[in-house]
């Protein structure tokens, strides 16, 4: 095995990666913790600021796995802190409070407090200089309370409102996060750590990054609204990482456990794997339609029905056919949007209800245009799932969707 020079350790960046994902982690559990009527802005004032009607917090969040919580580190948060806080006059200073946040090697086990006599000395710096008649190395002493102008009553009331909050370790701390993420939305803990984690931590570099202050704000509601998961898009990445047997049955436990508990219209995209053939498709459109079809239920309300709609993103036309040729053979009642052989693509006779007379198991898209009309033309709450090999097909925000990579027709029988 090969032996890391400590030089090369030196350069490596991952204490400050883990440092900015920090900072996004603080950001979210600051917009979680945001009552009705905050704001929140990151990369503002500081790295996150929390604006209510009455009052402005402002976060810099510090992570440092191999520092101490020393004067020296406290200076460094308070100095632009002090110095923002002179800027702003009186009755602004009134509405300011300042965090220090974050996670230090050593610190003591609560909190502590700063009076005036510990900020005093605080920004009493007391750096090396090199005497230039000399040569030598002399430690010289620079006031910092001077140089920003601060009288003791100004530095004795920013001590007021100033405080230090001590958080966990990386992982701790983005377990809390997690944790909070599930409660808030009202999804499983599975779900918070696959989905809205990510979702959140992807939600929060793009407001971190965007170019006006604005566009870096936004609420609790907003933030909770932009990650909901209408949408869960899993990655061939987590197939790799979690191994087949155990994704799919994670993807079903969160998705498809409970069969029809809801009345909906749901939309199968269906891209496999070049092995399958016209067999694997066959068997598995059975077994959707076996899962996922009202058609043998007779007793069942005409307006609980449900039969699933397909979509082949790539399949051939004569495959479709030969498909549904399949099907019909099979006993199945279909549509596909043409009344009769000639006819246009018909929304009106691709939902032909599902009745005791005429049970139609399965609806058929033929193409990218059909897909959306049959969207737009369901009126019940959709779902779009996706099982695909590696390329799923853009859907519409609005649309409620799952886009799944599969390796094969036998993985996605798993799974749904």
């Amino acid at each position: 095995m090969t032996e890391i020079d400590p030089l090369e350790t030196q350069r490596e960046a991952t204490a400050t990666i883990r440092g900015y994902l920090y900072q996004f982690d603080a950001s979210i559990l600051a917009v979680l913790g945001a009552s009705g009527g905050d704001n929140v802005t990151v990369e503002g004032v500081e790295d996150f600021d929390v604006l209510s009607g009455d009052a402005d917090t402002h976060g810099q969040v510090k992570y440092y796995e191999a520092q101490k919580l020393t004067d020296a580190t406290v200076r460094d948060a308070v100095l632009p802190m002090l110095e923002g806080f002179l800027r702003y006059p009186a009755e602004i200073r009134e509405r300011k409070h300042y965090i220090l946040y974050g996670h230090f090697k050593q610190a003591p086990d609560e909190a502590p407090t700063y009076t005036l006599a510990d900020m005093q000395r605080i920004l009493v710096q007391r750096p090396y200089k090199v005497d230039k008649t000399t040569g030598d190395k002399v430690r010289i002493e620079v006031n910092l309370q001077a140089k920003t102008g601060a009288s003791d009553e100004e530095l004795a009331d920013f001590c007021d409102r100033f405080s230090v909050w001590l958080s966990e370790a990386f992982d701790t701390h983005r377990a809390r996060v997690i944790t909070e993420l599930g409660a808030a939305l009202g999804v499983s803990k599975v779900e918070a750590e696959r989905y809205s984690y990510p979702s959140a931590l992807t939600a929060m570099a793009a407001l971190s990054t965007a170019v006006t202050r604005p566009a870096r704000t936004t609420s609790r509601a907003a933030f909770l609204e932009l990650i909901r998961p209408d949408v869960a898009i899993y990655s061939a990445w987590a197939l790799r990482e979690e191994g087949e047997n155990a994704y799919c049955r994670k993807i079903r436990e969160l998705h498809f456990a409970r069969l029809n508990i809801d009345s909906r219209d749901r939309f199968f995209v269906l891209t496999l794997a070049d092995v399958d053939g016209a067999d694997e498709l066959h068997g598995l459109v059975q077994h959707i339609i076996g899962r996922w079809s009202s058609h043998r239920m007779g007793r069942k309300p005409a307006k609980e029905r449900y039969a699933p709609f397909f979509f082949f993103p790539g399949l051939a036309e004569t495959s479709l056919a030969k498909l549904k040729g399949r099907l019909v053979d099979d006993g199945h009642k279909i549509t596909d949007g043409y009344a009769y052989h000639g006819a246009s693509f018909s929304t009106e006779h691709l939902m032909l209800p599902q009745t005791r007379d005429y049970p139609v198991s399965a609806r058929f898209v033929g193409n990218a245009d059909e897909f959306e009309k049959a969207l737009s033309a369901a009126k019940r709450a959709r779902l779009v799932i996706q099982l695909h090999t590696g390329d799923p097909n853009t859907i519409s925000p609005t649309v409620q969707h799952i886009a799944i990579p599969v390796n094969s027709a036998s993985m996605a029988k798993k799974i749904v």
